[in-house]
Parts: structure tokens; sequence; C-alpha cells
């Protein structure tokens, strides 16, 4: 009988320990430490969510665009309209604080089709569900020509733009938004790095080190327990 109290039990804490440990919406990113600071890589394609009419589609699995030679990987592209892409991330995994961070992403884009960056905390604290009152150049991303794979660390022709935001302690979520991006665009990995002045290399994603959501359960977690119980039965 105390065995069987002891199997509900640690059930019970199980189910209350799954829902509150943190979960990362990006499955699988890597994590770094070049230059003078932190950074977090992950992929275009592992958006968390986006907008109903999805306008931003992925180039291979829904054949909306077949990438160009090098990417790593699938790639995010706009298929027309506009909307939104979404993706929740977490700083202390790469060994990180709050404060300014940068935004930097790999992609082609050669006819200067810019989007815009919005920050959960930095931008506002609700997440919203229609466009914001974007502004240039706070909050424009990837306004530049770029015909070629490049890792793009500027917002607007050179200037910051809204590449740097005040990211907060542990997970931020952070949405891409339509301003002129269209089927020229190519998104193939984001980072986030607290060196400002940091500029990344293919090579340097490469060598990152590369991390699963799963890294969040314990070693010795109440899964294993609730198998190492029912075998004591």
């Amino acid at each position: 009988m105390l065995k069987e109290i002891k199997l509900i039990f640690v059930f019970v804490c199980f189910l209350v320990l799954v829902n509150i440990l943190p979960s990362f919406a990006v499955d699988d990113f890597r994590i770094s430490q070049y230059g003078r600071g932190n950074q977090i890589w992950f992929e275009a394609e592992a958006f968390d969510e986006r907008s109903p009419n999805e306008n931003y589609k992925l180039g291979i699995e829904e054949k909306a665009l077949d990438p160009t030679d090098g990417a790593f990987g699938d790639i995010v592209t706009n298929a027309g309209g506009q909307g939104w892409l979404l993706y929740t991330f977490d700083i202390s995994r790469a060994g990180g604080h709050g404060g300014d961070w940068r935004f930097i992403a790999r992609i082609i884009n050669p006819d200067n089709a810019s989007d815009w960056l919005w920050v959960l905390g930095d931008d506002g604290n609700e997440i919203p569900e229609v466009a914001p009152a974007f502004v240039r150049p706070d909050d424009i991303i990837f306004e530049n020509n770029t015909p070629e794979w490049a890792w793009v660390n500027d917002g607007d022709f050179g200037a910051d733009g809204g590449t740097i935001n005040d990211l907060q302690d542990g997970e931020n979520t952070m949405m891409i938004w339509t301003r002129g991006s269209n089927l020229t665009d190519q998104y193939d990995v984001f980072l986030w790095t607290d060196d400002l002045e940091y500029e990344p290399t293919d090579e340097d994603y490469i060598n990152a080190e590369k991390k699963t959501k799963l890294a969040v359960q314990p070693v010795g977690s109440l899964s294993v327990t609730w198998g190492e119980l029912k075998r004591d039965r």
C-alpha cells in the first residue's frame, strides 16, 4: 500500500513539474562564446508560430523556393502578403544575462526587401495581435542589398536600425513582421549576441555547441524515478 501511495505521489509531482519547467520554442539551437560575449543561434525555419495566413513559408518543405546553394538546411521566405514569425529563446542557455543584445541574420536579400523586428519587453509587454506602429529606423531590419549569403548585423544601410534590443534575463520572445519582404528574401540562420561588435562567420556557426530543449530535463528526473519505482513493486 505504501508503494502504491509513493507511485501516485511521484506521478502527480511529475505532472506538476512538467507544467512548470521552462519550454523552449526553438527545439534545436547552438550556443557559443566568441569575441567578448555570448551567442545563441537558431535556424529561421525553427519558428514557434506564424501568422494564420502563413505568408512566411519554408523553402524546401513547403515548396515555396529552392534555397540558394550554401544554405544551412531549409530557409524561410515570404510567399506574399503581410504577416509575422514568432520565436522564443532563452539567453541563459548561452550564459548570457539581460541587457543590450544584437540581432544578426544570415540572409539573402538582393532587392533591399526589409522587415520589422519586435521584441517582448523592449517593444511592449504583450504579444501584439495586429502590427504595431513601427518606425524607421528604430524597428527596421534587413534594410540593405544582400545578393549573396551574408551575416547581416545592421538594420538600415550600415546603421543599427532595430538590431539592438534590451533582452530580459532568461526567456525572450521576438517577432518578425512584414515590411517589404518577398520571394527574393531567404532567411537562413538567426543569432543574438551580447557582444555588440561581434561579426559571425559560417565557421562560427558550424563550430558552435549544439543544444536541444530536452536539455532542460534534469538528470535523474522524475520520469526515471517513476520507472525505478515501478520496477521495485
